[in-house]
Parts: structure tokens; sequence; C-alpha cells
């Protein structure tokens, strides 16, 4: 299991501690017996690696998980100074807007759409308070009320950004718009050095003898780049896929189309199409109503208008429901949560469900036969109303 989060600081020291915790509910769950062996990671720090061993009734499983890190990348942006971060994502909004990407995403999935929208909506509520301060000091008859107006402006600015900004996730949300327009326009050479740093653990994961599959999971903006990771990997040895082993890409809390829909998102629709034409890799995206970060009951695929094939599903969508993953107790105390409920995909279900993150990383069945996917779109179908 290869797994790439998406644009978060939590290290992985942190992201390690919280996978213990809901191995617990895994365990409790479905009444296994779980030891996981302490993360390691490697000489550089951008792979973590840890070993799961699972034991349930009749059936004993060893899963090598991975952890491709890219965290420190998100520190460095969390590190611009705010006169930085207005202009930045001032441009991103700007560009979404002219190339008409943000009207298709609210054809496509209008939640995405309004939660794409929030933090510049918030970001322009915080600038009218700050205007409307400046305003009462100008009318102090006070010589100095000019001098002291706009400084009295940056500060409301900046005290509204650190809170409730912070509570709210403005500047993170901000910072994670401008680093995907950045990814796609090519501005990113960290990020695309850390891709082929992926890649290649990839290709080295396939080469290991004895495995039974190989999944690459993408959550959030990870889903972008398990998608192109893998196409890296399939450049660096296009042999990959034709020594038996079952490769896959599961994506949940998908962002794939928050650069497929735009149009200068070529290179990413590209690699796409590439993955499409690899009859040894399966993509596997899991939907759902209640999170708002992902584009639901959308076919990423049609409407990036990649080339179809005509016999083979890329991607298998399927629908769940958070609601079901947790017991009644759980699910209220998280509901209201926008992005607990994001991260529900990869944490531990308290409740049994078709759907079940560490389920599918540490259960006895493979990911093709566990959803079926080589058969007919008529001949399955896990959604959920």
């Amino acid at each position: 299991m290869v797994y790439l989060g998406g644009y978060d600081p939590v290290t992985p020291e942190k992201f390690f501690a919280r996978q213990a915790r809901e191995l617990g509910h895994f365990r409790a769950t479905w009444d296994v017996d779980v030891t996981p062996t302490p993360a390691r990671p490697s000489s550089d720090g951008h792979v973590w690696r840890t070993e799961i061993e699972t034991r349930g009734d009749g059936w004993n499983v060893e899963t090598d998980f991975r952890l491709l890190a890219w965290d420190d990348l998100v520190k460095g942006d969390f590190a611009r100074p705010i006169w930085q971060r207005i202009p930045l994502s001032l441009g991103l909004l700007a560009d979404f807007l002219v190339s008409g990407t943000i009207f298709r995403y609210f054809l496509a999935a209008w939640r995405f759409g309004l939660y794409f929208v929030a933090p510049f909506f918030l970001s322009l509520l915080f600038v009218i308070a700050a205007a409307m301060a400046a305003a009462l000091v100008l009318r102090l008859d006070n010589a100095i009320a000019a001098w002291l107006a706009p400084v009295i402006a940056v500060l409301v600015y900046v005290g509204l950004m650190r809170w409730p900004g912070n509570r709210w996730f403005v500047s993170h949300l901000l910072d994670a718009r401008v680093f995907m327009g950045e990814y796609m326009r090519g501005w990113r050479p960290d990020m695309e050095a850390r891709l082929d740093r992926f890649a290649r653990e990839i290709v080295a994961v396939a080469a290991e003898p004895g495995l039974d599959e190989l999944l690459i999971i993408g959550h959030s903006q990870g889903s972008v780049f398990a998608l192109e990771a893998l196409e890296r990997a399939l450049s660096l040895d296009p042999a990959i896929t034709r020594r038996g082993l079952p490769i896959s890409v599961m994506t949940v809390g998908s962002c794939v189309l928050q650069l497929g829909l735009h149009p200068a998102a070529k290179q990413l629709r590209a690699r796409v199409q590439r993955l499409q034409a690899e009859d040894g890799v399966e993509w596997l995206e899991f939907q759902t109503l209640t999170d708002v970060v992902n584009f639901y009951r959308t076919d990423p695929a049609r409407l990036m208008r990649l080339k179809p094939s005509a016999n083979r599903i890329f991607p298998h969508v399927l629908n769940v429901r958070i609601r079901e993953m947790l017991q009644p107790a759980d699910y209220s105390r998280i509901r209201n949560s926008l992005f607990r409920v994001h991260y529900q995909f990869v944490m531990g279900n308290t409740r049994r469900y078709f759907y079940d993150f560490f389920l599918i990383c540490c259960g006895p069945t493979v990911l093709r036969e566990r959803f079926s996917l080589a058969e007919k779109p008529a001949a399955r179908n896990h959604t959920e109303a």
C-alpha cells in the first residue's frame, strides 16, 4: 500500500500516531488482531514505512504500508508572509475565473464550487471589515488619522486572518489552491522532484517479490499525485504492468477534477489517458455526498474528455455513505466538521460497511476482487442511496 495524502502539514510521526489510533477502531469493528511495526523513514525522509500484520478468522495478512510524504512543502507554503499570500491567491482566483474553471465546478458539483470559493469570500469579508475600521479612524478630527487608518486596516485584516481565519482554515485553503494552480502551470519544481522520487519508490515496490497487489491510494489533493506518480513510474519502467502484479489506484475525497477541469491541465489529462491505455492498471474512485471536497456522482474521465475505451471501465466510480461507516453517536459528533468528514475516507470505521479503509489495506481480499472491478458496469452496483 502506497499512500499519498493531501495538502496537509501533518508530519509523518503524527500521521502514524493517528493511524495507530484508527487501527484500534478497525480492530474493534471487525474483531481482528492488528500489529503494526514502528514507522521508519527512508534516508531522505520522503518515504515512511510500516508493516501491519492482521489476523482474522482463518486468515492472516501482512501489509507493507508506505507513506509518500510532502508535508515539508506544505509547511514551506504556510511560512509565506501575508503580503505574498494575498496577490498569489488573487492571481489564482482570476486565473480560475477567466478560464471558466470555477463555473465548471458549479456545473459538475456545486458543493465543491462553494467549497472552492469559500476562502476567497471569507478573505473578502475580512477586507471589508478592515476597510470599515479604517473608515472609522478617518472620521477622527485629527491630522494623524490619515496615517493611522491604513495601519489599522492592515492590523484588523491580519488579526481576522488569524482569528477566526485560522479556525476556518482560510489561509490553509488559499495556500492549497495556489499550490495546485502553481503545480498545474509547472511552477513547482519542488513537487516535480518529489513526484519523481515517489515514482522511483513505486518502481522499487513493484519489483519486490511475493506481493499480492500494489495499491496506490490518493486522498484529497493526493489523488492527483497518486495518478501522476504512477504514470511517471510507468515512464521509468514500462514493464511494471506486465509482470503479473495487480496495480491499482484508489482515489478518495478526490480533487482530480480540481485541476482536470482547467483548460491548462493538459499534462494531467494526458497522463491519466496514458494510464487508461494500460490494461494492467485499474482506477477506483469512491465518492460521497457528505464530503464537499470531492466531486459527487461524477465520472472524472468523461468530464476531462478523455478518449473512452470500448472494453474498459476507467475509472470505476462507487458511491458511499459516511453515515453508514460510523455508529450514530460517532457520526453525530463529526457530521458538522467539514474536514473530519473528509478524512473519514482514510480513518477506521466504527460500523461494518462495504467501504472500510483498513479492511481494504489490511484485509484478505485484493481490491480488484473485493469490488469486482473486472465485471461490466451492469453487473456491479455498490451505490448506496
